[in-house]
């Protein structure tokens, strides 16, 4: 085990009497004290530079310097020396001097030696105490500085002491806070009920709560309180942490928690739609287009002419839902053309959708205001018309009874980005817009009304629930965004289309179906089901074309060594075997110049951009139409 080694305190008797100092130099070093002597002012001030002494014993008469004149350059030099004035010509005008100075006691000659060290013992432990007090108060200054905590001892209620980060959170000075009850910074505060009581039981509180800083602003905070004795007096300290950051923090946390939910919703719709989209497509594509095909042949006053139009029209309606989710869950990957959003409102306003949407809603009036300044976009034509039919149909049924939407069209410059439903960049939009005069959406439903199947109407009269999700993800495919105000006076929903650059011309002419009939070409077609090669074959045939069917691509190679063929007509997904890539890939090598339109019940094929790649310009998404599949192939053949 280690001694510690105590040092002795260092003293310094200055007097110009030898016989003096050198008995009391023997005595101080029997009571354990190191002593060094000097007779002069000259000789002190050496010992001084040299050395750090805890106590001076001075005469006040040297042969060369006044003694006070020394006290003060020592207690100004170094305030922890006690001076202790001895002196055998004591005067009242030196002992006011002395005190004046700071000297720590004032003796006179002769003196008892006991005296003396009874003196310098008390000076060197005061000496002592003052250090240690002082790193004690450095201590707990630094850890009160260190902490982020706000610390403020107060009691019953008046703030006694804070700690500099208080002040920086409360924003107030620390002159400023003496006296002030913490229930000004902290409204409501309530200490516990064994304090108040007298209980001595010490007491540790855990609350949150909401300050008020000097400049009236409100933040979140956490208070932890804890009762302490001190000089015989209860008092309360309590630490005060900050929540605005964890509270932010959190509220980050749950957006992006409640965003992986949303996109774990999204992948299961995803999984769901992939996994039933291609079967699904391949069985509308006969509900869908046998009726085509019947109509195409029936006169218009045919007894069951209308029920089969009926079934044609479910038929359409059930492919577009699996279309919606398919969009929803994988994007859209339609081709956009340079369109404008007037021009494609008129042709809205002339469809069959407005004329079905007007006889369903009688009593909701619709107005158009279309800006003559209108740029182009680059839109997509069937998202676009889909977003509209399903905003002007979501604003008829937020109309009670009588009431009238507005779709217009304008044109919003932005040079800063503009805060709205969504933060929009700055730029040049084209704006389609809904107003309505409904009761409005109420502020809890606003944040959730783009997330699928989430709606407040009744389940079964209003759509399948992915309207507006599906107009969420049409904005996102084009670049674009939305801003949505709503009140107790209504609706407004605007799309914002990021205006074309370029000057490239469009065409909206239509062609007949009669413009678009063969002329006997060899089609074949390539499909594992039996069922759409029935129906393809009878669309064919029924266009002008010449139909031959395999069903699958091997058979689609040997079928062209033996018989050229002027179109294939080539499924996407067959199995077991090649898929439609392949099946291309390898008739390619075979014959160079091959032509072909490709159909496939999955709109998102993972082939699809490689099978582009070799040439394919059609890509028809099952259930065909009639119409489409014929512009296709007669593009193709004539290509």
């Amino acid at each position: 085990m280690k001694t510690l080694e105590i040092m002795s305190d260092t003293i310094l008797v200055v007097d110009d009497e030898h016989h003096f100092t050198a008995s009391l130099k023997r005595i101080l070093h029997g009571e354990g004290f190191d002593v060094d002597t000097a007779a002069s002012g000259r000789e002190t001030f050496t010992c001084i530079k040299t050395r750090e002494y805890s106590a001076v014993l001075l005469d006040l008469h040297l042969p060369d310097l006044n003694g006070i004149e020394i006290a003060e350059y020592i207690t100004r030099k170094d305030p922890d020396c006690a001076v202790i004035i001895l002196t055998g010509q004591a005067t009242v005008t030196s002992a006011m001097q002395a005190v004046r100075c700071g000297c720590y006691d004032y003796i006179t000659k002769p003196c008892q030696p006991e005296q003396v060290v009874l003196t310098l013992k008390r000076a060197t432990e005061n000496r002592l105490l003052k250090k240690e007090l002082l790193a004690s108060k450095n201590k707990y200054q630094r850890l009160s500085e260190a902490t982020w905590e706000a610390i403020v001892v107060f009691s019953d209620e008046r703030i006694c002491e804070v700690n500099t980060q208080f002040c920086e959170l409360f924003g107030i000075t620390e002159s400023e806070v003496q006296g002030y009850s913490l229930s000004t910074f902290i409204p409501g505060l309530a200490l516990p009920a064994p304090f108040i009581q007298g209980s001595v039981d010490d007491i540790l509180q855990v609350s949150e709560f909401e300050g008020i800083r000097a400049d009236g602003t409100v933040f979140p905070g956490e208070l932890r309180l804890k009762r302490i004795m001190e000089s015989g007096t209860y008092r309360w300290v309590a630490a005060i942490r900050d929540l605005t950051r964890r509270r932010q923090e959190k509220l980050s946390r749950t957006k992006l928690e409640e965003k992986l939910t949303y996109a774990m919703r999204m992948e299961s719709i995803g999984l769901m739609a992939g996994s039933v989209a291609h079967d699904l497509n391949n069985i509308l594509t006969s509900i869908v287009s046998f009726p085509e095909l019947l109509l195409l042949d029936m006169p218009a006053n045919a007894r069951y002419r209308a029920d089969i139009d009926r079934i044609k029209r479910a038929g359409q309606q059930a492919a577009a839902v699996v279309s919606d989710l398919l969009t929803i869950a994988r994007g859209s990957t339609c081709k956009k053309e340079i369109r404008n959003l007037n021009d494609m409102i008129r042709q809205y306003r002339d469809s069959l959708d407005y004329l079905h949407q007007s006889r369903s809603f009688p009593d909701k009036k619709v107005t158009f205001d279309l800006d003559p300044r209108l740029g182009n976009i680059r839109v997509t034509p069937i998202q676009l018309t889909k977003s509209l039919i399903n905003l002007v149909r979501n604003a008829a049924e937020a109309i009670d009874d009588q009431g009238t939407i507005s779709v217009y069209t304008t044109r919003r410059t932005f040079i800063e980005p503009y805060k709205g439903y969504e933060a929009i960049p700055p730029g040049q939009y084209e704006v389609l817009g809904v107003a309505d005069t409904g009761n409005g959406i109420a502020a809890e439903h606003l944040v959730h009304i783009f997330e699928p199947f989430y709606s407040q109407k009744q389940m079964g009269n209003s759509g399948t629930g992915l309207g507006l999700t599906i107009i969420m993800h049409t904005m996102r495919d084009h670049s674009g965004y939305i801003d949505l105000k709503s009140n107790a006076q209504g609706t407004v929903f605007e799309l914002f289309f990021p205006t074309c650059c370029g000057n490239e011309e469009f065409s909206t002419s239509t062609l007949s179906l009669e413009s678009l009939l063969g002329k006997g070409e060899k089609v074949l077609v390539v499909d594992d089901m039996e069922s759409q090669r029935v129906i393809t074959s009878s669309i064919l045939k029924r266009l002008g074309y010449t139909p031959f069917t395999v069903e699958n691509g091997e058979q689609a190679i040997q079928h062209l060594k033996k018989e050229p063929v002027d179109l294939l007509l080539l499924d996407m997904i067959m199995e077991p075997g090649m898929n439609g890539y392949e099946t291309f890939k390898e008739i390619r090598l075979l014959v160079p110049g091959q032509r072909a339109v490709v159909t496939s019940g999955c709109h998102n094929h993972p082939d699809r951009e490689r099978i582009r790649a070799l040439g394919i310009s059609h890509y028809l998404p099952k259930p065909l139409s009639v119409t489409h599949l014929a512009q296709a192939i007669r593009q193709e053949i004539n290509s």
